[in-house]
């Protein structure tokens, strides 16, 4: 039997973005408890808060919107999971080191778990979270042909120690091997011997999107 579970967090107003920066405003327009018919609420947020999927337009001026792409993009059904919170990782920056693996060449989405999500709560998962090198991206590719995207459970793809780094590497994922970048997945209950049949990331659509919060939920056997 199957079970489907969430793999992104809800967002709330306590959850921290890049850079410590504020995540989501909640703001109440209308409130029963108020005297007011119905409730409706207001969501003030960056197109880059919480469990969140980057676009090329991200770091590129003619880079492709979310407008463009189409819903089976979404959609995944080779899904590889990869622990590397074992890995001894140096100044911050996954290598292809420590991305070395023995999965299958047909994946098309890989969730790369680094075990940063136990800190989620803590400042330190986004003061000192790992980054990944730029030359990761070539190395997955060659790997993983028929890659689509990844995953991970750190803030960013980027360390804040090594935000120039982290610039390029968006560069070398998102154009250049036109993989699409999943950050700040909630990867608690997710284990190297987890099998998962398919994998949805539902972005939240707007037009122009540089980058969209998902919900991402996964059909776990």
């Amino acid at each position: 039997m199957n079970n489907w579970e969430f793999l992104s967090y809800e967002m709330t107003e306590a959850l921290s973005n890049y850079g410590g920066s504020k995540g989501i405003e909640i703001e109440w327009l209308r409130r029963m408890d108020k005297g007011d018919s119905s409730n409706n609420s207001a969501l003030k947020l960056s197109s880059h808060t919480g469990t969140h999927i980057d676009f090329p337009l991200h770091f590129y001026k003619e880079g492709k919107t979310g407008s463009e792409y189409s819903a089976s993009n979404f959609v995944f059904t080779k899904v590889g999971i990869l622990d590397i919170s074992n890995a001894d990782v140096n100044s911050y920056l996954i290598s292809n080191r420590d991305l070395k693996n023995n999965l299958g060449s047909d994946i098309d989405f890989l969730i790369i778990k680094t075990g940063f999500c136990n800190r989620r709560n803590d400042t330190k998962y986004w003061e000192h979270n790992w980054g990944f090198a730029p030359e990761t991206a070539d190395f997955l590719k060659k790997k993983f042909p028929n890659i689509k995207a990844i995953g991970f459970d750190l803030i960013s793809l980027s360390s804040y120690q090594q935000r120039e780094t982290g610039r390029v590497a968006h560069k070398e994922f998102l154009e250049k091997n036109d993989i699409l970048i999943v950050e700040d997945m909630d990867l608690q209950n997710v284990f190297e011997e987890t099998q998962i049949k398919t994998l949805i990331v539902s972005p939240l659509r707007f037009e122009g999107a540089d980058g969209s919060p998902v919900t991402i939920l996964a059909e776990i056997n």
